[in-house]
């Protein structure tokens, strides 16, 4: 989705203007986002949400399965789902981590997304050469999100130090056709029933627990996936 990732600087990008698009080609290619807890009930109810094979510990709104192609994206830029995930809502911008700066995060953006592309719309800057109000409100909004996700990532670490996010796979029957994925991480709710009580406890004062069941709930959701990939490969 970010072609190019640049940290917002006056002297680069004091003359682009930012026109805002609701064409959403830019993540046609993008079969996954992160998600924060403020987001999985909402997310649930249009996307899988997995946990990424690499043992990342943040919960993924799934678009696509296998080639690079989300299949939440129409050919014209529209988006088919009425939820629409964070991140690609402030898409051209995000924040980035500053190199050996433990937990400090710079406002980024894509110089080559279309929002820049017609060089009209709105400054970014002052005439003194400082971010507007604009900018301004980009990164406080980004900043709030950046603390939902460590949060997220905590509540689900605790996870999965406890092993309860492990390997999974989805079979389904779709129009007559076997169809199965793996290659994700889920929480295996098996194990998690048979923990103490005082862990159990703890997810439901924490809010873990029905985060926890907005991820099973969106697991249905790889049916819909499965749908349009048919769809896709018949031409339909």
């Amino acid at each position: 989705m970010f072609t190019k990732l640049e940290p917002l600087e006056k002297t680069k990008h004091q003359t682009l203007r930012f026109s805002k698009s609701q064409d959403y080609s830019f993540a046609g290619k993008t079969t996954a986002v992160q998600l924060s807890f403020s987001e999985l009930q909402q997310a649930c109810q249009y996307y899988p949400i997995v946990f990424p094979k690499d043992g990342a510990s943040l919960p993924m709104a799934l678009f696509g399965i296998g080639k690079r192609e989300n299949t939440y994206v129409t050919p014209q830029g529209q988006w088919k789902a009425p939820y629409i995930p964070f991140t690609i809502r402030m898409y051209p911008f995000t924040l980035a981590k500053i190199q050996a700066q433990e937990d400090q995060f710079a406002l980024c953006l894509d110089p080559d997304a279309p929002h820049f592309a017609s060089g009209m719309g709105d400054p970014m800057f002052t005439a003194d050469g400082d971010p507007n109000d604009f900018i301004q409100g980009i990164l406080k909004t980004l900043t709030a999100y950046q603390q939902e996700i460590a949060t997220t990532q905590a509540l689900f670490t605790a996870l999965a130090e406890n092993e309860l996010i492990v390997d999974r796979k989805i079979e389904f029957n779709v129009n007559g056709k076997a169809r199965s994925i793996d290659g994700f991480k889920g929480v295996d709710m098996e194990k998690l029933v048979t923990m103490d009580d005082a862990f159990l406890a703890e997810l439901v004062r924490k809010g873990t627990l029905s985060l926890i069941y907005s991820h099973l709930q969106s697991l249905s959701k790889f049916r819909l996936l499965f749908l349009k990939d048919d769809s896709a490969a018949s031409g339909s």
